[in-house]
């Protein structure tokens, strides 16, 4: 007898022998006791998770069809490839047979597989048939894609998700299976199979038959990892432990350890990212951890990788994962991956000098340079990034930034006296369409890029009433000279704008990592405007020329930070900066005081 593949043979028949889907055959199972069937049906989901096998079941049950009879004996029942029938030709001629009634079986039924690759003039064929069927009449659509079906079909169809089936039950269905086929197995090579899989009980059926023809005594984990080309976990774990301790020579080596096995890049990228995912849950949630590992090991292995850093490790390797799709150089992409790792462990510690928010002991941000309200204080030794960037034409000298900051004391020691600003102390911002042209027309990418990288972490070591500013604000344009932060909320644009305690504070944490520290600060609208403005002109061959020692800086006093809410002269912007505070910090902790004026009664 000619061998058929594992997939073929065990095949389900009944609804009883599916499995990963009781939620829909249960329901499947209840509309056909109790003779309430739609006339059509959409079942979707991944591959291999049984779309087709359940809708040969239903086809068969309605029609009393016993399920050792040959599909292929049945006339009434219609199974069609849209991928390769998809014209309009193909769907006008079953919707011509659809008005002729069943030959033996009470019902006529088509099932269209793949229906997502019907064309538009299909689709519009089959809609009317759908809207109003024959009685004796079921259609069935399967499809991996339901997003590309169109909404008209979706809402004349009754739909079913099939999800993908777990590694528990399909490890389960494979041991069964094994047992029938007299076959001797270790377990844990069938979770490896289970797992390459991906949810896919026709994939898994695939690889066991893989499995069996390269070792037909016996699956063992040895012969899973094999023939899925799975990575060993010690060497995962060695791998990562090398990237830990910032050890580029080493971990290059094991990477050229496991591409020499023969592994697949694929597999190993997608086994690496299970590992530091549990790396990441195991002092969370360990009863989520799939890994084999120890849980110990696991814990241990996390003291080396803080959470953010685990994060942005796993987006890199979900990065690498689509490019090495399109490329046949897979193992340069794989050392390309390495060295990035090592990078991001060591950007890591350079950005908390002296602070390990490991996944092991969570902490709040205790060690982390303070910034209070009276002065900005950052370790000048450990600058929140290592910038590459030239630096700004006009840096502020230190004895100057110290005058400043003695300036600011002074100023805050005697609120009520309105003193102006003395140049050196005075921070330098600017706002409107010039002060924007005047960074556009000598922009650079990399400035930018390394300013919105390292935003977040700026906005750490400034004091909260600060950072409660910049929370709506982000940089949208850099230069050598100046940033232009955009703002979000108009009402919080102009607190930014009066604030010099804000511009002071700001200044002085972009000045201590090499940023420019003229900043340009405008709305969110605004800034759309102007760009489009500077675009315009450049098409017309009218480049600007604006430059920031034709402009004048904003003007202000040092204790306008205290007398804040003074600077809104018009009541109807009140509601707004209300609102902003509601939205940030939440209603039940924002309390509205009316204060009278100054000069008021």
């Amino acid at each position: 007898m000619t061998y058929q593949a594992l997939y073929r043979v065990y095949r389900p028949r009944t609804f009883q022998d599916m499995v990963g889907q009781d939620v829909i055959t249960q329901t499947l199972q209840n509309a056909i006791a109790a003779n309430q069937t739609g006339h059509a049906y959409l079942f979707s989901g991944p591959r291999g998770t049984g779309k087709t096998s359940a809708a040969k079941i239903f086809a068969r049950e309605i029609n009393g069809i016993d399920a050792s009879v040959n599909d292929s004996q049945i006339p009434d029942i219609v199974e069609i490839d849209a991928a390769s029938n998809n014209g309009v030709d193909e769907i006008r001629n079953i919707r011509d047979s659809a008005n002729y009634a069943p030959i033996k079986a009470p019902y006529k039924v088509y099932i269209i597989d793949e229906a997502h690759m019907l064309s538009t003039g299909a689709f519009n064929a089959l809609l009317k048939t759908l809207e109003e069927p024959p009685a004796n009449v079921k259609f069935i659509l399967a499809t991996t894609e339901p997003q590309k079906m169109p909404a008209t079909i979706l809402s004349r169809t009754q739909r079913f998700e099939f999800k993908r089936i777990s590694d528990q039950t399909i490890q389960n269905q494979l041991a069964k299976i094994l047992d029938q086929q007299k076959v001797a197995y270790d377990f844990e090579g069938l979770r490896l199979i289970a797992t390459a899989a991906e949810g896919g009980m026709r994939d898994a059926l695939s690889i066991l038959d893989q499995v069996i023809a390269y070792q037909p005594q016996r699956v063992t984990v040895e012969t899973a990892r094999t023939v899925t080309g799975t990575v060993a976990v010690n060497q995962l774990i060695d791998y990562l432990q090398a990237i830990g301790h910032q050890d580029t020579p080493t971990a290059l080596e094991l990477l050229s350890a496991i591409i020499a096995d023969g592994k697949d890049a694929y597999r190993f990228l997608a086994d690496l990212m299970g590992l530091l995912r549990d790396i990441m849950l195991s002092n969370v949630v360990p009863d989520l951890v799939r890994s084999t590992t120890s849980i110990q090991q696991l814990q241990e292995l996390a003291q080396s990788f803080s959470l953010d850093n685990l994060q942005t490790m796993m987006l890199a390797i979900d990065d690498m994962q689509k490019q090495i799709a399109q490329s046949l150089q897979t193992d340069v992409y794989l050392e390309m991956l390495t060295v990035k790792l090592v990078l991001l462990q060591n950007k890591q510690q350079d950005t908390h000098p002296g602070v390990k928010e490991s996944v092991a002991a969570p902490k709040a941000r205790e060690n982390s340079p303070v910034a209070t309200n009276d002065a900005v204080v950052v370790n000048k030794s450990t600058p929140i990034i290592e910038s590459q960037a030239a630096p700004v034409d006009s840096p502020i000298s230190e004895s100057s930034q110290a005058t400043s900051t003695s300036a600011m004391a002074t100023s805050e020691a005697t609120p009520s006296v309105s003193t102006p600003v003395t140049p050196s102390s005075q921070p330098v911002a600017y706002t409107g369409q010039s002060a924007v042209f005047a960074v556009l027309a000598q922009a650079q990418r990399k400035m930018l890029t390394t300013i919105q990288q390292a935003w977040s972490q700026l906005q750490d070591t400034l004091p909260v009433q600060v950072q409660a500013l910049l929370q709506t604000a982000n940089p949208v344009a850099a230069s050598s000279e100046g940033v232009v932060l955009a703002f979000e909320y108009p009402a919080l644009l102009e607190q930014a704008l009066h604030d010099g305690n804000f511009q002071s504070k700001v200044q002085a944490t972009f000045q201590q990592n090499n940023f420019p520290i003229k900043l340009v600060l405008i709305s969110q609208d605004q800034w759309t405007k102007d760009r489009g403005d500077y675009v315009t002109k450049l098409k017309l061959g009218q480049e600007p020329h604006e430059r920031f020692d034709q402009l004048e800086p904003l003007q202000m006093t040092t204790n306008e930070h205290e007398n804040a809410p003074e600077i809104i002269e018009n009541d109807q912007q009140i509601p707004d900066i209300v609102d902003a505070a509601q939205q940030m910090f939440g209603e039940e902790l924002v309390k509205v005081v009316n204060q009278p004026r100054k000069g008021s009664s």
